[in-house]
């Protein structure tokens, strides 16, 4: 059966990957490191998690689940919310710590991504960016800027100098959709985990017993 970009829309819409200019297939079939222009032919790499990565899926899932959590603090408006308890605070600096935390989990996701090599990564690697990437003048405006590797940085004095109502304005949708695709990555890390360690190796070796091993410091 052909799979058309169509049909992955619709997949899409019903398993909630976040559908922009470049689909999935799109990508699948412009990735260098893909030998077939089969979407399934891709995706077949995801099952074969070795044992030595899933240490690192196990960290990319902690790394994605915490961005989660903390994008969607972030992404909170209205009366209530996270920001307005701030708004006329003497001492806004747990808002700031928030933002810094937001950041070092979100520079931690994605370096995990970077180092995994499947092409769901490689699809939410270039997803988490964009999650960004699109406010990057409203972030820059409050000290968050994006560099060439697509990591964030804080200018913690120009942070401070903004408003809480600024920081909020620049950040709530982009930590919105952050939140949207941590969700996804924390799924498909725990899912590769899973396949990897519901495996056996030719000695009928469970492989999470192996995955152990490389689990030691945690």
């Amino acid at each position: 059966m052909r799979i058309t970009t169509q049909m992955l829309n619709e997949t899409a819409k019903r398993t909630g990957i976040p559908i922009n200019q470049t689909s999935l297939l799109d990508y699948v079939n412009n990735d260098s490191s893909s030998s077939q222009n089969s979407l399934l032919d891709a995706l077949k790499k995801d099952d074969k998690t070795s044992s030595a990565s899933v240490s690192n899926y196990k960290k990319l899932e902690k790394a994605a689940s915490a961005l989660k959590k903390q994008a969607d603090q972030l992404a909170e408006t209205g009366e209530k919310s996270f920001w307005d308890k701030f708004k006329d605070s003497e001492d806004p600096s747990q808002a700031y710590e928030a933002v810094e935390s937001f950041v070092d989990s979100f520079n931690s996701t994605l370096a995990s991504l970077k180092k995994q090599t499947g092409v769901l990564d490689k699809y939410y690697c270039e997803q988490l960016q964009g999650a960004v990437g699109e406010y990057q003048k409203e972030l820059a405006a409050v000290g968050i800027t994006i560099g060439e590797d697509g990591m964030l940085s804080v200018d913690r004095e120009k942070l401070q100098a903004s408003s809480i109502e600024d920081i909020q304005n620049a950040i709530a949708k982009a930590a919105s959709k952050t939140s949207f695709v941590a969700d996804r990555v924390a799924s498909n890390a725990n899912a590769n985990i899973e396949s990897a360690t519901s495996q056996y190796d030719q000695k009928g070796n469970i492989m999470s017993q192996i995955a152990n091993k490389y689990d030691f410091w945690g």
